[in-house]
Parts: structure tokens; C-alpha cells; sequence
């Protein structure tokens, strides 16, 4: 489960994507927008700091934000970065958005005992936590995949059935995680459209060993429930589940993953994601980031994304809640072609997405984001945006934190450690770059949390042999948590 650091870093209302406060998505993402090239250099002296800007807040009533990671480009420069924000107000839904959730549950035989026992107490949080009118159904998946309660509407009677048949859920045989999601994600596509807000909730503690194994097949099963609205959150439990699967299921569905050491740690995982479901304010959003004249889109860091026409690249967020922060890292090229000095545009970003107190209306906000384009090296390290250069920390660590879980699986410790301390000198440097107290406080934070998985590697390298297997996979799995964190997955 997430440590307090991590929570303290994330809090929802401040910073992410994901339930009760997960890094922004650079997405994640992942991230749900992850970097792999495109740090941001910060000068060991600024001669002038007074000049350092603050990335520009949204119009009133705006969601959407955008900058550049320097308010000036160079001339002969051919790649640029924007951050993109989405920030949701902290308001109190108008009316619930009629909500349709699978939980889908792993009931292999190493489910036997109390991770079977707490999956049955999460199944049951869930249909505690929907209101009347609002649809479930429980499925079981070892071998193959049970439909356990069909598709129900819930009301009263509804749900003393329900809690009979989960009371009966039980763990044998493998797991068959390609027909849980098959069968998870044809139910939802077939929910009415009075049920905007479509979720699976798959519980395992395993990988899969039925069916279609590969990660690329999980992933496409997933990606083709995002485009009917099905977004995935995924509980890897204890030590054996398959990470880089699950991985998959939440990038690919614009989704949530969670690490959860302990079984007992799953009813509360899973109340707080349906109390953010209850707080959906709206519904199919999508960030749009449409290019000027110029100007190539090359990529978002980590994110599942599609082209549209004239080069514009659209990044799907589902659902969103009240209070909630979405973060995005754009990898802009530039062509040459008629560069001169002077304001020049880089990217139009447009926010879509479906208000359901305004009867499911689909609304647009859109921002713009520009760059001086200079011959001077100082002026562009001058004017950085000290927010997108902590996005772009938070994209760095993603892809660092990564590579150290690798490492640590391999048993490379030293390694590991020299890539989380690439990640938490990126957060070190955005701190001091930082302008605004939420900034600061937010990378002190990423810094601890980095600290943290630090510990946790030196702890594995320190242990006996004996004790090493499982304090190593521990390790590899805090760090791969810590990784979709940071890309806001």
C-alpha cells in the first residue's frame, strides 16, 4: 500500500490522478505521460532568479493549464517539452453519475485463507459503497472466469442476494486473467448509457498461467474497454502477482494500480476508490494537444494516446472526480522552417469531456501556450516554468524508478540505487527551482518518498541470503509502485 510519504506527496486535492493522492500523471502514468529524454538542466547559480516565472494559472473557471518548460526557445533548438495540467475544482457533485462496476476477483488456490477471506469483505464493500440504481456484478476467475452476479441493478433485495453469492466465493485452480478480463469488459461495454461511469475492479495475487498469458494481449483487452468507457483499477496482492501485467491493464484503461502488501489493506483500497466514483463531476474526458505550424507532437511521457487529424494527439482520462489533478508531459519537435525572433505559438491544448449535471453536454476548454524564440542560451534558463520542471522530475522518476526495480529483481542493488539517486537529485533540483510553497513542499515530499525506496534497496543488499528472495521482491515491487505513481497510474 501506498507509505505516508507517497500520500502525503500525492493527496488528491493537490496533485493526481489515482485515489486517495497518487503522483500526477506525466503521465503517470505512469501514468496516467512518462520521459525518457528532456531533463531539465538547472544551473548551479541563477543570476537571475528574481526573473524565474510561475507557469500561468488557468482563466476562472478554466480546468486546463499548459506551459512550456522555459517561456523562450532557442532558434536552432528542435525539441521542446509542455506540461499540460488538468485541475478539476474541489466541488460537491450536483448529482451522482449513475455508476456500473465488475469486481472481478482471482480465486486461484494461493487466494486460500484470509486473501480469499478480504476479497470477499472487499466485493462486499463495493456493493456497500454504490447507491440504488447503480449496476454490479461479481465475477470469479481461476481457471477459466465465473460470472458469480450477473449485471444487477441495486436495491434492497438486490443486495442481500449479492451478499449470499459472495459469501460462497472460494480458491482453486490457476489463473485465467485474459477470460476475467474478457468477460469483465463485455459485461461493461453492454451497460446502458444512462451508466456513464464504468469501472473494473480486478483484485489478483497471481500471474497468469491460463489462458492468454502475454502482456500485449492483457493490454489490448483493456485498451478496447477504453474506448467504451471501461477503465480498470487493479490490486496486485502480495508478492507473486505479475506487476508488469497489471501495469498494463492501468495504463492501457487510463486506470489505477495498487500495491497492497497485506490482504487486509483491500477494503480500504476499495472504499476509497468507490468514494471517488461517487464524485464523478465528469465524464470522458480527453486532453487534445493540437500543433501550431511548425510544430510536431512527438509524444506524451508514459500515456495511452491516439492521433487525430493535423498531427493532434489525444490522451483519454475517463472519468474524473471533484478536487482531482491530472498532469501531463508533452515531447514537442520543431522545425526550423521560418524560425525567426519573436512570439511564435507551440501547441493549442483543449480539455474535452461530458458534464453530467448538464444532462451528459460535451464541453471544451481550451489554452494556449507560446515561446519566445531567442539566441540566447540564459535567456530560455532564466525564464524556466518552475511547475513543468517538476513535471518533468516526476516524469524522470518514472522512468528511473523503473529501471530500478529492474535492477533490483536482477539483484543489481548498486545499480538500483544509482538510478534512484538520478531520480531524487531531479527532484532536489526542481525543489530549489520551485517558486510557489505548493511546489516546494510537493518535491520535499518526492524526495523523502525516493529516500524511502532508497532504504528499501539498501535494506535487501544488507540482508542475509536466507531472508534476501523475499525482501528483494518486496523491494522490486515498492519500486514499481512508486513508478506508476509517478506517472499518475
Amino acid at each position: 500500500m501506498k507509505t505516508v510519504a507517497l500520500a502525503a506527496l500525492f493527496v488528491l486535492t493537490a496533485a493526481c490522478s489515482s485515489a486517495q493522492g497518487r503522483l500526477p500523471t506525466i503521465p503517470a502514468g505512469p501514468a496516467a505521460l512518462r520521459s525518457t529524454d528532456g531533463a531539465v538542466a538547472v544551473l548551479a547559480t541563477d543570476p537571475v532568479a528574481e526573473a524565474r516565472p510561475t507557469a500561468p494559472p488557468p482563466a476562472p473557471g478554466a480546468w486546463i493549464g499548459a506551459a512550456g518548460e522555459s517561456d523562450f526557445v532557442l532558434a536552432t533548438a528542435r525539441r521542446h517539452a509542455v506540461g499540460v495540467w488538468v485541475d478539476v475544482p474541489a466541488i460537491e457533485a450536483r448529482l451522482h453519475v449513475p455508476t456500473a462496476v465488475t469486481l472481478a476477483i482471482d480465486t486461484s488456490g494461493s487466494m486460500e485463507g484470509q486473501k480469499i477471506e478480504q476479497a470477499r469483505a472487499a466485493a462486499r464493500a463495493v456493493v456497500n459503497a454504490l447507491r440504488d440504481g447503480d449496476i454490479v456484478a461479481v465475477h470469479a476467475f481461476s481457471d477459466g472466469a465465473t460470472e458469480i452476479v450477473p449485471p444487477t441493478a441495486l436495491d434492497r433485495a438486490a443486495r442481500e442476494r449479492i451478499a449470499g453469492a459472495i459469501a460462497e466465493l472460494g480458491a482453486h485452480g490457476a489463473t485465467n486473467l485474459s477470460a476475467a478480463l474478457e468477460l469483465a469488459e463485455s459485461r461493461m461495454r453492454a451497460m446502458p448509457g444512462t451508466h456513464p461511469v464504468r469501472r473494473i475492479v480486478l483484485v489478483s495475487d497471481g500471474r497468469a498461467t491460463a489462458g492468454r498469458t502475454d502482456v500485449a494481449s492483457l493490454s489490448a483487452i483493456a485498451d478496447a474497454g477504453e474506448e467504451a468507457g471501461v477503465q480498470v483499477t487493479a490490486l496486485g496482492v502480495g508478492l507473486d502477482y505479475d506487476e508488469n501485467a497489471l501495469n498494463a491493464l492501468a495504463q492501457a484503461s487510463s486506470g489505477r494500480l495498487y500495491h497492497l502488501s497485506e490482504p487486509r489493506e483491500m477494503v480500504t483500497i476499495i472504499e476509497r476508490e468507490m468514494k471517488l466514483l461517487d464524485e464523478t463531476v465528469a465524464t470522458d474526458a480527453l486532453v487534445e494537444i493540437v500543433p501550431a505550424p511548425g510544430v510536431r507532437v512527438a509524444s506524451a511521457d508514459g500515456q495511452r494516446a491516439t492521433w487525430g487529424q493535423s498531427g493532434a494527439l489525444r490522451v483519454p482520462l475517463g472519468a474524473m472526480w471533484s478536487g482531482q489533478r491530472r498532469e501531463l508531459v508533452v515531447r514537442l519537435e520543431l522545425s526550423d522552417a521560418g524560425v525567426v525572433e519573436g512570439k511564435r505559438p507551440l501547441v493549442a491544448v483543449r480539455l474535452h469531456f461530458r458534464d453530467p449535471a448538464d444532462g451528459g453536454m460535451q464541453r471544451v476548454q481550451e489554452t494556449l501556450v507560446h515561446a519566445e524564440v531567442t539566441t540566447d542560451p540564459l535567456a530560455v534558463a532564466a525564464h524556466r516554468n518552475p511547475t513543468v520542471v517538476s513535471l518533468l522530475a516526476m516524469s524522470d522518476a518514472a522512468r528511473l524508478a523503473t529501471a530500478a526495480r529492474d535492477q533490483v529483481a536482477l539483484g543489481s542493488f548498486a545499480d538500483a540505487d544509482a538510478e534512484l539517486a538520478q531520480a531524487q537529485r531531479r527532484f532536489e533540483e526542481a525543489e530549489q527551482l520551485a517558486t510557489s510553497a505548493r511546489d516546494r513542499e510537493r518535491m520535499s515530499a518526492a524526495v523523502a518518498a525516493v529516500a524511502a525506496q532508497r532504504s528499501n534497496v539498501a535494506a535487501v543488499s544488507a540482508a542475509p541470503p536466507a531472508a534476501r528472495p523475499s525482501l528483494q521482491r518486496d523491494a522490486a515491487l515498492k519500486a514499481n509502485d512508486f513508478a506508476m505513481d509517478a506517472a499518475g497510474y
